[in-house]
């Protein structure tokens, strides 16, 4: 009887552990910290499309701002001025730029900074945060999933590719909704969140987002899965512990042949031997003898590596960061008094390989048959959207 009762226990919490899995809805909307760390402190902004509402923190509408008509953002040491045709109109600390019509759409342009004008959807909340703007596009969910895939994924690609993209895009944004929850926003536009640059008006990225609305990629048990990604594995992926911390099931090392004859499947970069030499003895407190230097002038990768010495403390991954490389997959040659480098892969190599993925939807790949490759394991799962009262 004891045995009956536990493992009805068992199959209880096990189901209502799946319920509680596979129970998480796609929200209505997503809070992105805009033009991250490039201490804007003047900038213009000039709806699009729709009409907007300035209101403060008591949600008082202050002024409407309609198409195509231009306000400028000043920074002060208290907050920030408002000014329309180089006439100012009022000051504030903290207001939001709440759209009013149907379908609402504002360009921004940062005029202390040689940075390009960019266009959004949705509302703009801006603050001054430490003497620089803090600026935050109010966003609904799939137009930030799909201006996403627009800069992740650029133009021109298959549709399936699309859908693929939007599913891990949509997922891993979901998988990190509270990373900059303490800042008061839920992602920000750099790559380590996703690159979110504005919104998209390519209608081959917007059927895919379509279609693929509301699906994301789990395990059996309904967890949403870590859906990491970059541009080339140049011919391998990586294990996830190979490059972090813990060892994930779904995320393994395996041999990729669709992305070896891509653009970024190969690269070369040079550095000067007494640069190399500097970085070890810096960072590692090494200076090679004529043996170890021997062998790291002979250093070859026919499958991925993860360090460069025989004693497996430098980690290639250091190498990498430390001298700006497209990845760890590299060999090593010496001429004269440099360092050949000759590389294959762009980016981290764990997850999904976008070229490799690219081309595996051009060969009639499902997006199944896609995800389950580099994620293992993978099922592709609808969620309802959010439901607001």
């Amino acid at each position: 009887m004891r045995i009956f009762y536990f493992l009805t226990f068992i199959i209880v919490q096990a189901l209502v552990f799946n319920q509680k899995a596979i129970s998480r809805n796609i929200p209505e909307i997503i809070e992105v910290g805009i033009f991250s760390g490039e201490n804007i402190k003047r900038f213009s902004f000039t709806p699009a499309t729709g009409r907007y509402l300035i209101c403060n923190t008591q949600h008082e509408k202050l002024l409407e701002v309609k198409p195509l008509n231009t306000i400028v953002f000043e920074i002060t040491a208290q907050g920030f001025d408002i000014y329309r045709n180089d006439s100012l109109l009022f000051s504030e600390n903290e207001i939001t730029l709440q759209g009013a019509a149907f379908h609402n759409s504002f360009f921004l342009k940062p005029l202390d900074k040689n940075l390009n004008m960019r266009a959004y959807d949705g509302d703009l909340r801006i603050r001054n945060g430490n003497a620089a703007f803090s600026l935050v596009n109010i966003v609904p969910f799939e137009s930030y999933v799909a201006g996403t895939v627009q800069w992740e994924s650029g133009f021109n690609r298959h549709n399936v590719f699309y859908q693929v993209q939007a599913i891990i895009i949509r997922t891993y944004a979901l998988q990190n909704l509270n990373r900059h929850s303490e800042e008061g926003f839920h992602l920000c536009d750099r790559v380590h969140c996703q690159a979110y640059y504005g919104k998209t008006n390519d209608v081959n990225i917007i059927s895919a987002v379509d279609i693929s609305r509301g699906e994301v990629v789990t395990d059996v048990h309904g967890r949403l899965l870590n859906t990491v990604y970059h541009a080339n594995c140049g011919g391998q992926t990586v294990n996830s512990e190979d490059l972090w911390t813990h060892a994930l099931s779904y995320l393994r090392s395996d041999k990729d042949t669709f992305c070896r004859h891509m653009p970024g499947a190969s690269w070369e970069a040079r550095i000067p031997v007494q640069d190399f030499r500097q970085f070890l003895h810096r960072n590692y407190s090494i200076k090679p003898s004529d043996q170890e230097w021997k062998h790291i002038t002979g250093f070859r990768q026919n499958s991925r590596k993860h360090h460069l010495d025989e004693e497996e403390s430098i980690r290639l991954r250091h190498v990498r960061e430390h001298f700006a490389l497209r990845s760890t997959y590299f060999s090593i040659e010496e001429q004269n008094d440099t360092l050949l480098l000759s590389g294959k892969g762009y980016g981290h190599g764990v997850g999904l390989c976008q070229e490799g993925a690219m081309q595996r939807a051009l060969h009639g790949h499902s997006r199944e048959k896609i995800l389950q490759f580099y994620y293992k394991g993978a099922m592709i799962r609808f969620l309802e959207p959010e439901i607001i009262f």
